[in-house]
């Protein structure tokens, strides 16, 4: 009995310096070749940019954000939309943020200013000839709305 009971710290650390081995030198490359195996890599050949750009994707990504708003906010409150983004970026596979200001005023005659962003994709991919077409695109987040 006494003999089990010191063995088994040594084999509790062969145990894990075994485990610890066969991590490294068999799980870890394998990961390592399927991550850059580019299996998760998906290329639309639309690229994004961290720099603010307009382009003809980001105006259409903008329009369809403004209609977005316009079906969420009560038709009673008149909103003033700007003709272009404050700032527009492509994330990449047609997947947008749209950053601008409305101008919201009430039936008691008070306005302000409101800034949101929307964030926004085009499903039909390089496919642009459905870009006015609002079932193309999807608003994945719009903040800055809400009690308005």
């Amino acid at each position: 009995m006494k003999i089990q009971k010191k063995f088994t710290p040594l084999i509790f650390i062969v145990g894990l310096v075994a485990l610890i081995l066969f991590q490294n030198k068999t799980v870890m490359p394998t990961v390592e070749k399927i991550a850059a195996s580019g299996l998760f890599l998906e290329d639309s050949g639309d690229e994004g940019s961290r720099i603010a750009t307009t382009t003809n994707m980001t105006n259409y990504a903008f329009i369809h954000c403004n209609k977005a708003i316009r079906e969420e906010i009560d038709s009673e409150i008149n909103i003033i939309f700007p003709t272009e983004p404050l700032q527009s970026w492509t994330l990449g596979n047609y997947k947008y943020i749209v950053n601008a200001e409305i101008e919201v005023s009430s039936a008691d005659g008070s306005s302000f200013f409101k800034k949101y962003a929307c964030h926004i994709q085009y499903d039909e991919g390089s496919n642009q000839e459905g870009v006015m077409d609002s079932d193309n695109w999807t608003i994945n987040g719009l903040s800055g709305i809400s009690g308005t």
